[in-house]
């Protein structure tokens, strides 16, 4: 029989094993992990170069039901910057970009030139506000009242879309990102400026 020396490389190597299972089983830990690598710089949206002025797409007419049944469409909120991020309550990244979401929604919340929309793609408004109570978000909840174009949300979540005072998609990222982070406030504050 041959004996094997226990290593230390050995000892990382269980060790990262384990990490990797309990990632792949466990929700949370991922976005634990995800929110871990936003806070030393990662994950950072990319933001549109204002020079450009260039939109993803025409407009376009979505419509959303809020927790009180209160149907309100894109086109209702024209003349506003919109903020729309499509999310899960058993979805890592979502629920690691959640804190940034809430973050940035609480410096804009009270600026009339900016709406957000925060849209539980499972349609279940007791999981996702009772979510939204456990982790103490603030961030209004709704569901889809009318389908989402392909072409502006592929089915990926986390997906978040700004429309600008025009209606027209400026922004699309799809994946998980830091949405507090400085660059994406100074330009969520210069698209909102009358």
């Amino acid at each position: 029989m041959i004996m094997r020396k226990i290593t230390k490389g050995h000892i990382v190597n269980a060790f990262m094993i384990v990490i990797v299972c309990i990632m792949i089983i466990n929700p949370n830990a991922k976005s634990l992990l995800i929110r871990g690598l936003m806070s030393v710089g990662f994950f950072q949206p990319e933001i549109p170069d204002p020079a450009s002025k260039k939109a993803h797409a025409n407009s376009v007419n979505i419509s959303f039901r809020d927790t009180k049944g209160t149907i309100i469409n894109t086109a209702d909120l024209k003349g506003k910057v919109i903020f729309i991020n499509f999310w899960a309550t058993w979805c890592p990244p979502c629920i690691a970009e959640m804190p940034s979401v809430n973050q940035l929604y609480t410096k804009f919340k009270n600026n009339p030139n900016v709406a957000f929309i925060t849209v539980d793609v499972d349609n279940d408004f007791a999981k996702a506000n009772s979510f939204m109570q456990k982790h103490h978000y603030n961030l209004p909840v709704y569901t889809l009242a009318t389908p989402v174009p392909d072409s502006i949300m592929g089915g990926t979540i986390p997906t978040t879309l700004i429309f600008n005072k025009n209606g027209e998609l400026v922004y699309k990222h799809t994946g998980a990102a830091d949405y507090n982070s400085d660059k994406f406030v100074a330009f969520l504050t210069t698209s909102s400026k009358p």
